[in-house]
């Protein structure tokens, strides 16, 4: 049962939508965010909410799988605990962050059948392809033009990590499948997503790939169309590039000034009205530094030791791809991509005690 409830949430957590606020979903916006209208970030923000929780309650009738006990992530979220502390006016972004905790370690402990529920990682890749080729035809069923093709992700860049990160699974799926997420990742003209595949897929899936003809043609020509997109978009590429080494380099310097203590978490637009539009430092890295200081060198502590002595599979090149997105994107802060990073992590703890063959998993 826990299963089929966490296949529904990674289903529908990345694409969901609604047009307007009703009933009392435009009551719990207008009460916790004190906005009244349209939103979609925060109704993708109460959908993780709520979905996390019902996740909680299906799994107090179900017997779980196996026994967790990570010190890493004990460490982590006492650093989180104490950073309130340190900075009262986070506490309203605490009980998120608490969430994704208990999302990672509910994931953990009571998941069966992983490569099962992965298959609705390719449902949605497989649908924001379809949009995302309906909009490159001027077709836009959802939401208003961008400018830019996003598929059902609302936002391009997402579009492009959630295709990456979707690239390897449907590859485990059927390397066939693998043409489904490329097609959508291309269209995106995400650089950094492009990127992390292009890096995740030779180291990871370099030998599968010599033996399956079938990978290989779809593969390659996905890396090398991602090559030339980037060439021919070299103008935006350096748009982007010089926004982001500002934000980068004001965040370094504000780092340096808190380095013990940080500022906390999502308080980053507030310390850089100067920046219009960057309301993140555009890095994962940065993010986790800027807001924990040095303690977050316990998150580093915790990614690190996910990876170590694991198994070249499909989840673990998924996991990297984030990593990697993570140079140029603080994705933890949007619930449609957060949601489904932190589901593959923790399956990949799962698969790190399934090499062992060990039921109750200590790291």
């Amino acid at each position: 049962m826990f299963d089929i409830a966490l296949g529904i949430f990674l289903l529908l957590s990345p694409i969901f939508f609604l047009p307007v606020p009703v009933g009392n979903i435009a009551a719990l916006q207008f009460y916790q965010f004190n906005y009244f209208g349209f939103s979609n970030a925060n109704n993708q923000l109460l959908f993780f909410q709520f979905g996390v929780l019902t996740l909680f309650i299906i799994a107090l009738f179900c017997k779980p799988q196996r026994v967790i006990k990570d010190k890493w992530l004990a460490l982590s979220l006492a650093l989180c605990l104490l950073s309130v502390f340190w900075h009262p006016k986070t506490v309203k972004i605490f009980p998120n962050i608490m969430l994704g905790f208990l999302l990672y370690y509910l994931v953990a402990m009571y998941t069966k059948n992983i490569k099962k529920i992965a298959c609705a990682v390719l449902i949605v890749s497989a649908l924001n392809t379809i949009f995302a080729i309906l909009q490159s035809f001027g077709i836009h069923w959802f939401y208003k033009p961008s400018g830019r093709i996003d598929g059902l992700m609302c936002i391009s860049s997402h579009l492009g990590m959630y295709q990456a990160l979707a690239v390897p699974i449907c590859y485990w799926l059927n390397p066939w499948f693998v043409i489904i997420p490329i097609i959508g990742l291309l269209l995106s003209k995400c650089l950094i997503a492009n990127i992390a595949v292009s890096v995740a897929m030779i180291i990871y899936l370099r030998r599968k790939l010599a033996r399956n003809m079938a990978g290989s043609v779809w593969v390659m020509f996905g890396l090398s169309i991602s090559v030339i997109s980037a060439i021919l978009a070299w103008q935006y590429v350096i748009q982007k590039g010089f926004i982001r080494l500002t934000v980068w380099n004001e965040t370094i310097k504000l780092i340096w000034q808190k380095l013990f203590l940080g500022y906390g978490a999502g308080t980053f637009k507030l310390m850089i009205p100067q920046l219009g539009q960057a309301d993140n430092p555009y890095s994962l890295y940065l993010s986790i530094f800027f807001f924990f200081g040095i303690g977050g060198l316990l998150f580093l502590c915790f990614l690190k030791d996910r990876f170590t002595s694991m198994p070249k599979t499909a989840i673990t090149a998924s996991c990297l791809i984030a990593l990697i997105i993570g140079l140029s994107q603080s994705f933890m802060d949007f619930p449609r991509i957060a949601g489904t990073v932190i589901v593959l992590f923790a399956f990949l703890t799962i698969e790190k005690g399934e090499k062992y063959g060990n039921d109750s998993i200590a790291i």
